[in-house]
């Protein structure tokens, strides 16, 4: 590949980028509703067609933005490897460096409100549109599967299907923490978040064999 070849490649990535930037600022600031190809195309500063031409549709776009939004808070999983799990219970303190993790975590959290409304903006919308629960319930798909792969140390050994249990409690915890900082903030989770953080990583072992228990039960 020619060194032009790269450089149209690069500016073909970073405009598409700019597209699905310009749409998560609408979505923010508007809701569902303002995200349409000109006022996209507006915000990002290009010429009319281009969501069209690099998208194909509106769905095309919005399906860049559910990925765009996985891909960033795939980040803010706090994986705690089984050695630490285990010297934390064994002591009843936690290792500085989870500590430092998990403070970088929320941190991480805390400092992307516009995507966190845009993505509870997509969440609203979803319960009226089949074709938005169907893009959504892929990028969860996503992040649930990366997550129960960072807890494969810490769930070694339990059902596959356990991990993957673990990894939707985290997603629940992230999304309800933010969804009431966004409708009410309130001190506690920059207080206290990270502690929350750590507790549901490090129980991940005891949500395991508690799965596997109710599993036997329900049978």
């Amino acid at each position: 590949m020619t060194r032009i070849e790269m450089t149209r490649i690069e500016a073909t990535t970073q405009l598409r980028q700019n597209l699905v930037l310009a749409a998560v600022d609408l979505l923010a600031e508007d809701g569902l509703r303002a995200v349409t190809h000109r006022r996209v195309e507006q915000r990002a500063g290009v010429s009319q067609g281009t969501v069209k031409y690099h998208f194909g549709s509106l769905d095309g776009l919005i399906a860049a933005v559910v990925e765009h939004m996985v891909d960033v808070e795939v980040t803010s999983v706090l994986a705690v490897p089984r050695e630490l799990v285990e010297t934390a219970l064994a002591t009843g303190r936690v290792p500085d460096a989870v500590w430092q993790r998990a403070d970088a975590v929320l941190h991480e959290m805390l400092s992307r409100p516009e995507l966190v409304r845009a993505r509870f903006e997509l969440y609203l919308h979803a319960a009226a549109r089949p074709e938005l629960q169907t893009m959504i319930g892929r990028g969860r798909d996503q992040f649930v599967k990366q997550t129960a792969a960072s807890l494969a140390e810490v769930t070694a050994g339990q059902a596959p299907d356990s991990a993957e249990s673990v990894a939707r409690m985290i997603l629940a915890l992230v999304d309800g923490m933010l969804l009431h900082h966004l409708a009410a903030p309130h001190r506690s989770l920059v207080d206290d978040g990270a502690a929350w953080l750590v507790a549901t990583a490090m129980s991940a072992p005891m949500v395991t064999d508690l799965v596997s228990q109710h599993q036997s039960f329900a049978q």
